[in-house]
This record gives structure tokens, C-alpha cells and sequence, in this order.
């Protein structure tokens, strides 16, 4: 193992904590039960994150449309400006981010054992980027290590990002570990590109397909950094 990439968004932090204080406070959400309203709301994201990456939607479009889709499941009818208030609301609560428990832990340690550790996120460049120096891991990290999807026109699971990687640091495929909390953008992603995978999968989704190609996958940071403790030494 020459290299160690992690994704972000619900890897390195739990990205559900500043859309839970977000749906907590927003009036037209306050009565939703939050664990009901996030699949939903995850798939009109994708949707949304689909359209940007094409260059079909600007951000604040896409913005709009993934909340009052949402609600519109829920049979409740917000205008543009509503939703750009919840989208206000949503930015606000991210500058609270935090690294996951361990998170800082395990890339210290992989730092001393001279692994190379690098971040492949998708995401619009100037949001990802904000959200690695709110995480304080621009300590870590220098800006040429964090591959931004909209930087490369890309993004995962296309095997083209990770080739990316593998192009600018010059690793071989057997020479990297990626780490990721979604099953069909990481783990799958990372597979197909010849990577081995770590899933980190602490809500305990099911695979989306019949097999799993994650090399290990673990339900929590704790055990992430048990894991990579023992295979790192």
C-alpha cells in the first residue's frame, strides 16, 4: 500500500448533522421526521448533482429543485425564495462542520508511516474546497492532494476521476486503498477502477447489488482506524 484516498461528504464528516439542524428549523420541515425526508431528499441531490455536472442546471437551480421536490413528496408547496431561505439556512449550518471521531487520528498516523493520503470528492469546487479548510485538513493536505469533480469534468463513479489519481500521483491500481461512504459512487467507482475498497457504511445500507467488492467494510471510524491499523505497521 503506497496510497490512501478518502472520500468527504459523509466520510471524513457526517454531512446529515447540518441538513438535520437545516430541516429542524425550517418551518415548512420542523414536523418531518428527518430519517424518513433524507433518502428522499439524497435522491432528488443526486438528480440535482447529475444536472450541474452537465452544465445543464447552475447551483442554485439545482438548490431550488431538490427541496421542493422533497417536500412536494410530502404534499407541501415551497416558492423559489423558500427554498433558497433553507438553502441559506443549510450553508450556515455546514461552516459548523467536524471531522468524524478518529478521522484526524488515522490520517496522522498514515502521514507517519510516509502513506500518501489524498481526498476524492465529487462537488462543486469552491463548496468542497471550503468545507476542506472548515475541517482543518488543509494541515494535512495540500490543495494538489483534493480531486475536486467539477476541477476534472468528472466524476465518480466514472473510472476517469480515479484515473485522475492515478495519473497525477503515479501509483498503480494495487498500490491504493479508497475509503467511501456510498456504495454505488466509492465503492463500486473505486472497484471497477481496479481499487481496492474500504466501506465505511455506519447507517448499515445493503449493497446495491448482489456481491460486494469492498475488501473490508467497516460500521464505524472506530473500526476504520482498527482496521487500517492493523494492515498499516
Amino acid at each position: 500500500m503506497r496510497t490512501i484516498a478518502f472520500d468527504l461528504d459523509d466520510t471524513l464528516y457526517d454531512r446529515t448533522e447540518p441538513l438535520k439542524q437545516t430541516f429542524a428549523s425550517f418551518t415548512p420541515t420542523k414536523e418531518l421526521r428527518f430519517n424518513e425526508i433524507l433518502p428522499i431528499y439524497h435522491k432528488y441531490s443526486d438528480i440535482a448533482f447529475e444536472k450541474v455536472t452537465n452544465q445543464q442546471w447552475t447551483l442554485e437551480e439545482s438548490y431550488v429543485y431538490r427541496i421542493r421536490k422533497t417536500l412536494q413528496e410530502q404534499n407541501i408547496g415551497i416558492s423559489e425564495q423558500d427554498a433558497l431561505a433553507f438553502q441559506a439556512m443549510y450553508t450556515k449550518n455546514q461552516d459548523r462542520i467536524q471531522l468524524r471521531p478518529h478521522i484526524e487520528e488515522i490520517i496522522q498516523y498514515l502521514q507517519n508511516k510516509e502513506i500518501q493520503t489524498i481526498i476524492i470528492t465529487n462537488g462543486p469546487s469552491t463548496n468542497q474546497r471550503k468545507k476542506v479548510r472548515q475541517l482543518g485538513l488543509e494541515a494535512y493536505l495540500s490543495a494538489n492532494e483534493i480531486i475536486v469533480s467539477e476541477e476534472e469534468g468528472v466524476a465518480k463513479p466514472d473510472v476517469a476521476i480515479f484515473k485522475v489519481a492515478e495519473k497525477r500521483f503515479g501509483f498503480a491500481k494495487n498500490e491504493v486503498w479508497y475509503v467511501g461512504d456510498s456504495f454505488p459512487m466509492d465503492i463500486i467507482g473505486a472497484s471497477q477502477a481496479g481499487w481496492k475498497a474500504i466501506w465505511l457504511n455506519p447507517s448499515r445500507q445493503e449493497p446495491v447489488i448482489n456481491s460486494n467488492p469492498a475488501e473490508k467494510t467497516v460500521y464505524s471510524t472506530e473500526a476504520l482506524k482498527e482496521y487500517l491499523f492493523q494492515i498499516i505497521y
